[in-house]
């Protein structure tokens, strides 16, 4: 099981949207620039915007919401796992288990029976997306972390992978498992007319129609967790470790949707004192 992929995925569905910005954000001597990536893609993302790719040249490092060369699967697995004493008709009662199943069963992933459920479609999304032609090879992600490799810059992830599991474990004891299983699984339907959706309002940078698409989603309670736990306090996360390490000229890239709204990163970092500027490609 390639874990890394799956982080790279996480939450590609109406969660991860994107939008084709770069951001400036100056404060004394202090550079930083941001980006909304979008985590998958196919052959129509092109090239990479070339103030991004100015950004990635004149930057000290690189952070990413997750360091993909620093996953430690030793760590990660007994999260993912299902216990002797558990199983999947327990966690999301019968009738669901079986859909799971069967939509497993389709995709020739019966392997993944031994795991937690969400881990499960999560893994179920990625291989249905793959067939359609988007991959996270292909995404911003990936493609950055390949020029930072190639210009020998560093790169250092904004939290460790276990932090974002550990928050995606939770989904079970805050009863939001079924949840999040059914309105996966409901997506896969539409899958190809949802992608294509997502990757046109990344490509016109629509920070309106962006918001929008978040507001079309599942049970509140599940919408709740993804904005303040999945959006919300990692972005207050994140600031903190760039507080502490104080990286004077440094390109972050990430989801597009912790970049906007009344707690994303340039509105907490303008109420820290930065400057910020959007910057258009030429």
């Amino acid at each position: 099981m390639k874990f890394g992929s799956l982080l790279l995925l996480w939450l590609y569905s109406s969660y991860t949207l994107a939008a084709p910005a770069l951001w400036s954000a100056t404060k004394g001597e202090q550079q930083l620039w941001l980006f909304g990536s979008i985590h998958l893609a196919d052959e129509r993302l092109g090239d990479l915007p070339t103030p991004l790719l100015d950004a990635i040249k004149h930057s000290e490092k690189l952070y990413l919401e997750i360091d993909p060369q620093n996953i430690n699967q030793a760590k990660l697995a007994p999260l993912l796992a299902l216990t002797a004493n558990d199983s999947w008709q327990q966690r999301l009662g019968e009738p669901l288990a079986t859909e799971l199943t069967q939509a497993l069963a389709t995709h020739n992933l019966t392997g993944l029976t031994g795991f937690v459920p969400w881990f499960a479609v999560l893994q179920l999304s990625q291989a249905h997306a793959k067939t359609l032609g988007f991959s996270s090879s292909q995404g911003v992600d990936m493609r950055v972390l390949n020029l930072a490799k190639q210009q020998g810059l560093p790169v250092a992830g904004l939290e460790s992978s276990v932090q974002v599991f550990q928050l995606l474990a939770s989904l079970s004891e805050r009863g939001l498992e079924a949840d999040f299983v059914r309105h996966t699984l409901n997506e896969q339907d539409d899958l190809a007319e949802h992608l294509a959706e997502l990757f046109s309002v990344w490509q016109q940078g629509d920070e309106q129609s962006l918001w929008d698409l978040l507001q079309e989603q599942a049970a509140p309670k599940l919408d709740d967790f993804i904005e303040q736990e999945l959006l919300f306090s990692r972005n207050k996360a994140w600031l903190k470790k760039l507080q502490q390490e104080a990286p004077q000229q440094a390109l972050l890239v990430v989801g597009a949707l912790h970049l906007y709204g009344e707690h994303g990163l340039i509105k907490l970092l303008k109420q820290q004192g930065y400057a910020l500027k959007r910057l258009k490609d030429q």
